[in-house]
């Protein structure tokens, strides 16, 4: 067994290539089925370590299972596999899994703008961290705390939950940490920065950790230029820099084409609501026809 998780819970989080999420979900099943057969011929006992370690693999492998879930739009299966994960953590009493569990889940209302529900959960999950706990994952938690409440307006606890995340990620090892805190490196940290600046006010540091951050990403993080391209353009919109908006909103459309990433669709179509007012003007035409082409793109692929 891994040092900080199960192998195969381990291995599904590498930067490994993958299967699809549906195959991912798959292979979760299987193994949850099969740690849960080895579970249910052991007692519940405190002092059990074996228990307690396979427990811990339930919970983690539900964390993913929960996500391929998200991923493949099944909120409700998503919504499952975290309460699982809950109750595993509350058997071993490993707080970092609820508080992964409950961020994971505050993407889901967030998506549909509900805000409000998704920082209720954030708070949460910082509620059951201590920051020596996983100093990871308390980085990440707490930068989408900042997230959701610069999304709310509430610039100050924005700005308050930002600091707590850099004194966290000041001291975090994701490699070292958990298996859902390997995706934190400094880029997707940085990107957390780019959005909650651009949502307080601070558009010219976002502006510039943002032309950093594009200048060295690597083409296998295409997912994430294509969320700063939609984060900067919205802001350019909320600015009134309606030609800017379009260029930028196109830009990161292409990316969305290139890389399959249907997930942000409906963040670029909310773009495309918005100009639609200006569609008289060139560079927002070319937008809505490029919106338009890509959605007919992703409708006729089979999924």
């Amino acid at each position: 067994m891994a040092k900080n998780g199960d192998s195969k819970t381990v291995g599904l989080r590498s930067g490994e290539p993958s299967p699809t999420e549906q195959g991912v979900l798959k292979l979760l099943m299987l193994h949850l089925r099969e740690v849960s057969t080895l579970l249910s011929g052991r007692a519940s006992d405190p002092h059990d370590e074996l228990r307690r370690r396979l427990v811990v693999a339930a919970g983690e492998s539900s964390l993913l299972a929960g996500w391929s879930a998200s991923a493949l739009g099944d909120s409700a299966s998503a919504r499952g596999f975290y309460d699982t994960a809950i109750k595993a953590a509350g058997e071993v009493r490993d707080p970092a899994i609820t508080a992964c569990a409950l961020t994971y889940r505050s993407y889901i209302p967030s998506a549909k703008g509900a805000n409000g529900r998704a920082r209720v959960f954030l708070t949460e999950a910082l509620d059951n961290l201590s920051d020596q706990t996983s100093p990871a994952t308390t980085a990440w938690v707490a930068a989408r705390h900042a997230e959701e409440s610069a999304l709310l307006g509430d610039k100050p606890q924005a700005l308050k939950s930002w600091r707590r995340a850099e004194e966290a990620f000041s001291i975090a090892d994701p490699d070292e940490d958990r298996p859902w805190t390997w995706f934190l490196n400094r880029d997707r940290f940085d990107a957390f920065r780019v959005a909650t600046c651009l949502k307080v006010g601070k558009f010219d540091e976002a502006q510039q950790v943002a032309a950093d951050l594009l200048a060295r990403l690597s083409a296998a993080e295409g997912k994430l230029a294509a969320v700063i391209r939609e984060s900067i353009a919205s802001a350019h919109m909320a600015r009134g820099s309606v030609t800017e908006a379009a260029q930028v909103a196109q830009s990161g459309l292409a990316i969305v084409r290139e890389t399959e990433f249907t997930t942000w669709l409906p963040k670029f179509e909310d773009l495309a609501r918005g100009l639609l007012r200006w569609q008289r003007q060139p560079q927002v035409r070319a937008y809505l026809e490029d919106f338009a082409m890509t959605k007919r793109q992703f409708a006729q692929s089979p999924r």
